[in-house]
């Protein structure tokens, strides 16, 4: 059994990476990690990006994140 751990730098580099993947490859790529460390505000974007994944899909489609599109 592994330990899938992820390091993240900064919020500028977390957000880029947001952009480039776009919000549903983004969550699924973090939600894969059983623990993420880095810097507080970098781990705050991420829980918050996943939170309005998961609250805007419900139904089951794919929506545009209206924070950052």
């Amino acid at each position: 059994m592994g330990f899938n751990h992820c390091y993240v730098g900064n919020v500028i580099e977390v957000q880029k990476e947001l952009d480039e993947l776009g919000l549903e490859k983004f969550v699924k790529r973090y939600q894969k990690y059983d623990a993420i460390s880095g810097e507080s505000k970098c781990i705050d974007f991420i829980e918050k990006k996943v939170e309005l994944w998961h609250t805007t899909n419900t139904d089951g489609g794919q929506r545009v994140d209206p924070i950052n599109h």
